[in-house]
């Protein structure tokens, strides 16, 4: 049997952000199945969205826009861009020297 306030505990690092979690972590460790219908529901509702698109009549202004599943190729690669650019941002900003907190 699970403990009952396993999901009220406040996970690490506190705050808004961990209360989100907080459910989300025990259902993993007690349900994987129940992840993996969640997966497999959101791919299933993926495809259906993608092969409906095949029916959309799309008003293309650059000629390109108009093919069918250009907006999620376009949210995909814009996703990829703004991940590996802020890698680099952040990185800039965050990077310290190994010899930092000897100085």
């Amino acid at each position: 049997m699970s403990d009952p306030n396993q999901g009220n505990q406040q996970a690490p690092g506190g705050g808004f952000i961990g209360k989100l979690r907080a459910p989300w972590r025990s259902m993993l460790d007690e349900s994987p199945r129940a992840v993996r219908a969640f997966w497999v529901g959101s791919i299933i509702i993926l495809l259906l969205l993608a092969f409906a698109d095949l029916f959309v009549h799309h008003h293309a202004h650059f000629g390109i826009d108009g093919t069918p599943g250009f907006y999620s190729l376009y949210g995909l690669g814009a996703c990829i861009v703004m991940v590996i650019v802020s890698k680099f941002v952040v990185g800039l900003v965050l990077k310290r020297r190994d010899t930092y907190y000897d100085d």
